[in-house]
């Protein structure tokens, strides 16, 4: 029976809409561990949230949702890259609570890959910033939801990948129910490796482990931006997201973070398509190798025990595996 820990009761956890199938599944990977030359290696199956494929994006959109819920908003209004996950998934976690949602997309027009068709099958609109610069997106953000306020329409703007405070208490609150599968196997400390896209995800599991006492060293495998850039912004969000909880730790002064992006954003890497391989081959894991797998080799040559998260990516793992069949 799956065993989780319980955030301590001087945490205030926010109103949440559940999304997702919780907890997701702690393995151990031994075949993939003797590849890697790493100790004991568990993933964490993040990748089974089992909500509209979105793997890690379930967790900050349970939060975000109830705020847009509770603020009484209409319609969600997010973006990114034409090739965004959490685009795809804040699509169907507003169809499911009765919302619309409006996508403000990087670049000029393309046809729609999967997520972007998933998006659309959810009712999502979308325009477009005709700027390949993911930056533009944020520009044009503001501007969107204005226009639908003008429009008489009630918007509830989110940064993209959800990378906020609220966002980031999806993965504080994880970090309490992996320690809780943890200690079932006897375990405390150990190393905890996960890709880094807009920081949400990280900077919830530092917060998270700040709020545990510190036992663990979480390393991030920045996909996105430069591992500096990154650095701030993780610490940034994991001090707001422990001041959102009410704790009294502070943020910790330092993260660890890698710059993975090798070709950049969205591209896959020679080394990303080489850790794919290799979890398929060695635990028939699906890694897609523009962003998850790319962290995969920060778990390598530890002395273990080391937690990979499988953030998720199905679809495009299966676009890659399609792509390489071809």
């Amino acid at each position: 029976m799956a065993v989780t820990a319980v955030a301590p009761a001087r945490v205030a956890v926010p109103s949440r809409i559940p999304l997702a199938v919780l907890p997701t599944p702690l393995v151990a990977a031994p075949r993939l561990a003797r590849a890697l030359g790493t100790g004991r290696l568990f993933v964490k199956r993040d990748d089974l949230t089992g909500f509209a494929a979105g793997g890690n994006k379930a967790r900050p959109l349970e939060f975000l949702l109830a705020a847009a819920v509770g603020e009484g908003a209409d319609t969600l209004v997010t973006g990114g890259a034409p090739a965004s996950n959490f685009c795809a998934a804040a699509a169907a976690a507003a169809r499911q609570a009765g919302l619309a949602c409006h996508l403000v997309i990087a670049g000029d027009p393309v046809p729609p890959g999967p997520a972007l068709a998933l998006a659309l099958a959810w009712g999502a609109t979308v325009s477009w910033t005709r700027d390949a610069d993911r930056a533009s997106v944020d520009r044009a953000l503001p501007v969107a939801a204005a226009d639908l306020t003008a429009r008489g329409r009630r918007p509830y703007p989110i940064p993209r990948g959800g990378a906020t405070a609220a966002g980031a208490v999806g993965y504080a609150l994880a970090a309490f129910e992996l320690a809780g599968q943890l200690a079932a196997l006897g375990v405390r400390r150990a190393r905890v490796v996960v890709a880094v896209g807009s920081g949400g995800s990280m900077a919830g599991l530092v917060a998270g482990n700040v709020l545990l006492g510190g036992d663990w060293a979480v390393a991030g495998a920045s996909a996105s931006r430069p591992a500096r850039e990154m650095s701030r912004r993780v610490l940034r969000l994991a001090g707001e997201c422990l001041t959102l909880l009410g704790g009294d730790q502070a943020a910790p002064g330092g993260v660890d973070i890698a710059d993975v992006r090798g070709p950049g954003h969205g591209l896959p890497s020679a080394k990303g398509i080489a850790a794919a391989e290799q979890a398929m081959r060695a635990e028939g894991l699906l890694l897609d190798p523009v962003y998850t797998a790319k962290a995969l080799p920060l778990a390598a040559g530890q002395p273990g025990p080391v937690v990979f998260w499988h953030t998720g990516g199905l679809l495009d793992a299966v676009a890659a595996a399609q792509e390489a069949a071809r």
